[in-house]
């Protein structure tokens, strides 16, 4: 092969590594009812105020950007504030974030609003969530930063705040992880803004570079969120695009810029 024929390949090399960071978004549907939700279904209390219908997550190396298309989008620290402990109104959650989803699951029975296995599933059971991104100003609609933290706790109630813990009256689904328990700093790491999160029209968009977690090890990402009420929560997960090594992307680099000047040497022999 010839030097410029290889120094082609390499440049091709090079970009299909660059390349390879980006992946498709992927929509994961509200499939996900959660413990507690008695003849409610899905959405406790009015889907006009609290129905999410899905999560789409968009991936460029270790950047993601989640976006949970909700009808609770804008109207954060408005409703039902004499329900809400200091009268805060609901608000938006946290991201919680692990490598695999594992739900608790049970056998669904025609009729009682669980056809998707996991009404029993809450903070107590199921998927061990190891990160999490907190919102800023979470009972406003003006958008925020966004802090990762690590959570290492033995179970989720150690590193999170259940819907019931915020609720004082009305109707919610309890037991759930809604924001992140950050008292504790041995429990829960904070790792400093990655990110920021804003609102779309029927949209709640989070975006954060989560390269100083470990959940790029893995080959899925796990996911959940709801308003601080729970009214509504969707979980699930999503294949993970590889981020190749930084080492294999500078010995290809170094290698293309060898070629390069390999051609020029013989050009000017």
């Amino acid at each position: 092969m010839s030097n410029y024929g290889m120094t082609a390949t390499l440049a091709a090399v090079l970009l299909g590594l660059s390349g390879s960071l980006a992946a498709a978004p992927i929509t994961v549907n509200d499939d996900y009812v959660g413990s507690d939700a008695g003849t409610y279904g899905d959405v406790v209390g009015e889907d006009d105020y609290f129905d999410i219908s899905s999560m789409v997550v968009a991936q460029n190396g270790s950047q993601f950007d989640f976006t949970v298309n909700t009808n609770f989008a804008g109207q954060s620290g408005t409703l039902f504030n004499d329900l809400t402990l200091g009268g805060t109104g609901i608000g938006y959650g946290d991201l919680f974030l692990a490598n695999q989803w594992t739900p608790e699951q049970s056998v669904p029975t025609p009729g009682d609003n669980s056809e998707n296995g996991y009404d029993k599933d809450d903070a107590t059971n199921g998927t061990k969530w190891t990160w999490g991104l907190m919102l800023s100003d979470r009972y406003e609609n003006g958008g925020g930063d966004v802090t990762l933290f690590q959570l290492l706790g033995t179970s989720n109630l150690d590193t999170a705040i259940l819907s019931d813990q915020l609720m004082t009256g009305g109707a919610w689904r309890y037991g759930q992880e809604v924001t992140i328990k950050d008292g504790n700093q041995e429990l829960v790491v904070n790792y400093g803004s990655v990110g920021s999160w804003s609102l779309g029209t029927g949209q709640l968009n989070i975006s954060a570079d989560l390269a100083s977690s470990d959940l790029m090890d893995g080959d899925s990402l796990a996911f959940h969120w709801g308003m601080t009420c729970a009214n509504d929560v969707i979980e699930g997960e999503v294949d993970l695009k590889k981020v190749p090594e930084p080492g294999t992307i500078g010995l290809v680099s170094l290698a293309l810029a060898g070629m390069f000047i390999m051609r020029r040497r013989s050009k000017a022999a």
